[in-house]
């Protein structure tokens, strides 16, 4: 779907969703950074405590009631589990086994793996374009974890990092699932403000009992990393990018998820030395392939992309 937009409109728009799936790109060398210093479980909590609160409070600017209905509750605790805890913690450590180019490409495959969950879990029909989408995008996403390495793929030979960002798309697609039915009463920054909230406080919980809460004092690099996954990755992004969703719609939006992984691989590159071979930029060019395969089906775009565009970064 492609609105009518002024010349102006769509040029300011377009420069929104360009400059928002480059803060995206850049966030996981910022974690990759961090992880040196806070633990998973630390970075998740102190990063949705702030992120929570001000999608929370900018709900309520907006006329919301502060406390969402009581049949929330569950569904966005569960949110908090998944989408919060589970998918943030899981990246995050994933990121001190792996590489940023792997992390950004294996994220790029959430849509396909939530074309996939939805047809199962809420029936949501596939047809045959978009089948071969999620196959091919598998099959992209299993080439960059080998690294094309059939022996590797044989003996499950995986590197521990890239298989918990595998994981930690799993998670996501159930946050996202959740996140569905939630948004059918309240707004998605309230959703995401409450999910991430209540993400942060279970996170906390656990990482106090099992000793990996342990926040200190950073320096001023360091904060200045944790700062910009909070202010740019987490609100400003998401805020551009629904901007991005009401001007453009879903489909053109979704096309510009593609610059991510791009600024990922590069700035992998250049500031940790990350080798990006053929085999790389061939899984690459089959996730970016099966991803647009399945996005483009009219009948799953607002089912699959409307959840995944309203949460995915922030």
């Amino acid at each position: 779907m492609h609105l009518n937009l002024t010349k102006n409109t769509q040029q300011t728009t377009y420069l929104l969703l360009i400059l928002t799936t480059v803060i995206w790109g850049i966030q996981p060398l910022c974690i990759k950074l961090l992880v040196t210093q806070w633990t998973p479980i630390t970075i998740t909590a102190m990063r949705y405590y702030l992120i929570g609160t001000a999608l929370i409070w900018i709900a309520v600017i907006r006329g919301e009631n502060f406390i969402p209905p009581t049949k929330c509750w569950i569904p966005l605790a569960l949110m908090g589990v998944t989408g919060i805890g589970l998918n943030n913690v899981m990246q995050f450590t994933g990121l001190q086994y792996s590489t940023v180019t792997n992390c950004t490409l294996i994220a790029a495959s959430s849509p396909a793996i939530t074309a996939l969950f939805a047809s199962i879990w809420i029936r949501e029909k596939l047809n045959l374009i978009a089948w071969l989408g999620i196959i091919v995008s598998f099959i992209g996403a299993l080439i960059v974890v080998s690294h094309g390495s059939i022996d590797m793929i044989i003996h499950f030979d995986f590197n521990k990092g890239d298989i918990l960002f595998f994981s930690a798309q799993i998670a996501w697609t159930v946050y996202s699932i959740i996140a569905l039915k939630v948004m059918k009463e309240i707004s998605a920054a309230l959703t995401t403000g409450w999910a991430g909230l209540s993400g942060a406080i279970i996170t906390t919980i656990y990482g106090s009992i099992s000793g990996d809460f342990n926040p200190h004092l950073l320096n001023f690099s360091m904060m200045s990393a944790f700062a910009y996954t909070v202010v740019f990755g987490g609100i400003m992004a998401m805020l551009f990018w629904n901007i991005g969703v009401k001007n453009a719609g879903p489909s053109v939006t979704s096309i510009f998820q593609n610059i991510t992984p791009v600024v990922g691989m590069i700035g992998g590159t250049l500031i940790f030395n990350e080798i990006i071979g053929f085999k790389e930029l061939l899984g690459a060019l089959a996730i970016f392939i099966g991803v647009y395969l399945t996005t483009h089906n009219r009948s799953l775009m607002f089912s699959v992309l409307r959840f995944i565009i309203h949460h995915r970064h922030s």
